[in-house]
């Protein structure tokens, strides 16, 4: 055992001063964290997760007002000199980013990126560079060397750029790593595997782990312990098992209530008609992406087929790169398939004219990943909504009633259609997002990974939303997402795809229940659960037998 705590957040109280006010960030705060032990910071946007990273590694507003201590190997982060901060940010406690790809420097390779790192806090230079890139990449996963190591950030996929980001965080030898939100956004095997990193940085080589996320069931898996944090104040703490299984506090309680799990029942099965003529018809498609620019070319989809009908919701799974983007994006007439037949709502895809075009735009609508990112910010709710109707002749007050009657629907009323987008939240800005695509009464709607970005209670709630307009007998949807338990809590139909092919196919009790593909089994194995751990370790061992 350690002589004491490697980080030791004792009363840490935080205040902001703001132009109507003060913002108390963190309300007397108490947490630590060991050598060797992953401890779990949880709870919703706003809480104060980021606010208390900021704390531990000295990055605090330059006006916040402070009380309290932050005690690293015993020296309080709150009153060092700027040298020591420097020493501190990196050698001490490092972090690693939400958006990895985003976080490295976009025009630097990355070999360049960690050799910055390893001469500013290693001193190394020459052979020593390239032989600890080497192996700190090896270390994180990366058995491509020399293809990752000449690589440009946007080369790399969600799942290699968030090991690159821990490498570089590596890079600077942190006694503690901060990672934050580290596999929003990624499939449930990238997630598993990030994750079981972070559990072996600390079992093997003793650093502390502070793992930030909003869902819970992630950090279930690999935590020793988990503080709850709500409106800036410590809710709950405890061991893993314990704060899972045994809650105490009605907000822990309420966020383990709105995490999708796979293994709860399966709501009751709605059999319904499929007489009609499908929605989307796809025939043996393929789409190839030519090669550019040197490049080999890519074959995303190879000979899809598939049906969705009016009334149902295909749920569409898989890893990243599978091909699950390029199917939806040909829904839209985004892509056009390299051969076979695809057509949706009576528009043949291959071979879109400007007619056929128009036509299709109002036939079907995509609610997009990030809610914030897909509105402009320069414009109004009203205008974003409206924007679809435009082509349809209607007068501004046609219009504006739509736009009204559509936003009610997702739960919003009419004093939101003057608010721009820094004026929502993620689940508002969601909601105007839906409200969008529904304005034009499409044919079919398609989600691409609608809930991955928002806050487990929120994402329950625009889930519920979803669930609610799938109830409309007139329109297809297709859901493309990697969380499998969500899929499962609403699809009545899933399909998955690896490596551009349909692999399996049925309903939700047949794909989920009884799986036939390997792959299939494969996703389902990885998938979070709260009962589960991802990796064994004595502590999870001490926590299940105490």
């Amino acid at each position: 055992m350690s002589a004491g705590p490697l980080l030791d957040v004792r009363g840490l109280d935080v205040r902001i001063p703001v132009r109507d006010g003060t913002v108390h960030a963190l309300r007397g705060v108490d947490l630590r964290v060991e050598p060797g032990e992953v401890v779990g910071l949880v709870g919703e946007s706003g809480g104060g997760k980021s606010m208390l990273a900021s704390a531990v590694i000295g990055m605090l507003p330059a006006n916040a007002v402070t009380q309290g201590e932050v005690l690293f190997r015993g020296a309080d982060v709150l009153t060092m000199t700027r040298e020591e901060l420097l020493h501190h940010r990196g050698h001490g406690a490092a972090m690693c980013f939400q958006h990895a790809r985003a976080a490295l420097e976009p025009m630097r390779q990355v070999r360049k990126q960690l050799a910055d790192r390893l001469r500013a806090h290693r001193h190394l230079g020459g052979q020593g560079v390239h032989d600890e890139s080497r192996r700190l990449l090896t270390e994180v996963g990366i058995t491509d060397l020399d293809r990752v190591l000449a690589a440009f950030p946007h080369e790399l996929s969600g799942g290699m750029a968030q090991r690159v980001m821990i490498a570089l965080a590596l890079a600077c030898a942190p006694g503690l790593l901060l990672a934050d939100e580290p596999t929003t956004g990624l499939d449930v095997t990238l997630t598993a595997d990030v994750l079981g990193l972070l559990r072996r940085l600390a079992t093997e080589e003793g650093r502390g782990v502070l793992l930030i996320s909003h869902d819970i069931a992630a950090a279930a898996l690999v935590c020793d312990r988990i503080v709850v944090l709500r409106a800036g104040e410590v809710v709950e703490m405890g061991p893993t098992r314990q704060v899972i299984d045994t809650p105490r506090d009605d907000y822990t309680r309420e966020l383990l209530a709105a995490v999708p799990d796979i293994d709860r029942p399966l709501p009751p099965v709605d059999h319904r008609s499929t007489a009609a003529a499908p929605v989307v018809t796809l025939q043996d498609v393929h789409v190839h992406y030519r090669a550019r620019f040197g490049r080999t070319g890519h074959h995303a989809l190879r000979g899809v087929s598939l049906e969705v009908h009016a009334g149902t919701t295909v749920g569409i799974v898989g890893e990243s790169g599978s091909g699950k983007t390029t199917l939806a994006r040909m829904l839209l007439g985004l892509v056009a398939p390299s051969a076979g037949r695809a057509s949706v709502a009576g528009t043949d895809l291959s071979r879109l004219d400007r007619a056929s075009r128009r036509r299709l735009s109002r036939s079907v609508q995509m609610v997009f990943q990030d809610p914030l990112g897909a509105l402009d910010p320069r414009r109004t709710v009203l205008d974003a909504i409206t924007e679809p109707l435009i082509p349809l002749g209607l007068s501004n007050a046609e219009r504006q009633e739509r736009a009204t009657a559509v936003l009610r629907r997702t739960g919003l009323d009419d004093r939101f259609l003057s608010r721009y987008p820094h004026q929502l939240s993620g689940g508002q800005a969601q909601r105007v997002g839906i409200a969008r695509a529904l304005v034009a009464d499409p044919d079919l709607l398609v989600f691409d990974e609608p809930t991955s970005a928002l806050d487990v209670t929120v994402q329950a709630q625009i889930l519920d939303l979803i669930r609610d307009l799938a109830a409309d007998t007139a329109r297809a949807q297709v859901f493309v997402s990697h969380d499998l338990a969500t899929v499962r809590s609403f699809c009545d139909r899933v399909v998955v795809v690896y490596l551009g092919e349909i692999v399996e196919e049925g309903t939700v009790a047949e794909v989920f229940e009884s799986p036939r593909h390997a792959y299939t089994k494969s996703l389902l194995a990885a998938a979070p659960r709260l009962g589960g751990r991802l990796v064994d370790n004595p502590t999870a061992r001490e926590e299940t037998t105490s």
